[in-house]
């Protein structure tokens, strides 16, 4: 049987990397609980990492925009175009195509309808957070991509049901499977809107003592307009975050970092599961 060996979060935003020379005291904070992070994944020692994402318009438009999809290439780019924006060199980093086939297969079985792509192009939603956890490029990903970013979105309780299922897909496998998992985005942040640049750590805060006390359903109760209310459009990336709660429900977490970084227009936090 396989086995969940580790379940984090953390924000993604490209100027993580971009802007290397922005709110030093801050970066300096935020990285250093990354690192932290980079380390009790090696010590968790899995086989491959399930990562639960959201595409900006690289790989989907409006004129194929699916709710979830689940990457089942052999390699993805992380990053390719976007390599000199983010100062991270293009590269990419393994699939493992026969599991996420497996994956794909079992959820359309189980009622969900998850579209498929066997090339993804990935710019902060993975390329950042992998350069600072897995700077190595050599541990296979399996994407789960969720559209939080063009209306309508799936609901935060179809998130939390996605994350009980692979965390059950998970627990079916035959092989002896060490899995990590993986989400980014969030927390709070308004992009591309009037308010753009606003963070709202008061609710930031409230999302990850939510975390912290393993109350999970808590943010999977929340509506598509309270989430844009009071965490943006950028807070809708919080789905990520919960289909991962959703596969280790009632275990706590342990914040890692938390910094509202003006210069990089984002709410930015990690947290680590206590399995």
């Amino acid at each position: 049987m396989a086995t969940i060996v580790a379940a984090c979060m953390t924000s993604h935003a490209p100027n993580m990397t971009a802007t290397p020379a922005a709110a030093p005291a801050q970066r300096k904070r935020f990285l250093a609980g990354l690192e932290e992070m980079r380390r009790r994944l090696v010590a968790a020692r899995p086989d491959l990492v399930v990562m639960f994402v959201n595409d900006h318009v690289q790989n989907f438009f409006y004129d194929n925009l699916p709710a979830y999809c689940v990457g089942v290439g052999d390699k993805h780019w992380a990053p390719r175009g976007a390599a000199g924006f983010l100062k991270i060199p293009e590269r990419q980093v393994p699939g493992a195509s026969d599991w996420g086939k497996a994956l794909l297969a079992t959820g359309l079985e189980a009622g969900f309808d998850l579209a498929v792509s066997h090339d993804l192009e990935f710019w902060d939603d993975v390329s950042v957070p992998a350069h600072f956890l897995m700077p190595e490029g050599t541990l296979p990903i399996v994407p789960v991509l969720t559209n939080c970013v063009a209306p309508p979105l799936p609901t935060p309780k179809r998130s939390w049901a996605l994350g009980g299922f692979v965390r059950r897909f998970i627990e079916g496998r035959p092989a002896h499977e060490r899995i990590a998992l993986l989400a980014t985005g969030g927390i709070s942040h308004w992009i591309g809107v009037p308010n753009t640049g606003h963070i709202n750590p008061e609710w930031d805060r409230w999302v990850l003592d939510t975390i912290a006390e393993g109350q999970g359903e808590e943010l999977a109760a929340l509506t598509w307009s309270q989430i844009e209310r009071d965490g943006g459009n950028g807070g809708q990336e919080i789905r990520n975050w919960i289909s991962v709660l959703a596969a280790v429900p009632g275990v706590k977490g342990e914040i890692l970092t938390y910094e509202p970084v003006k210069e990089w227009l984002t709410g930015c936090g990690a947290v680590w599961m206590q399995l």
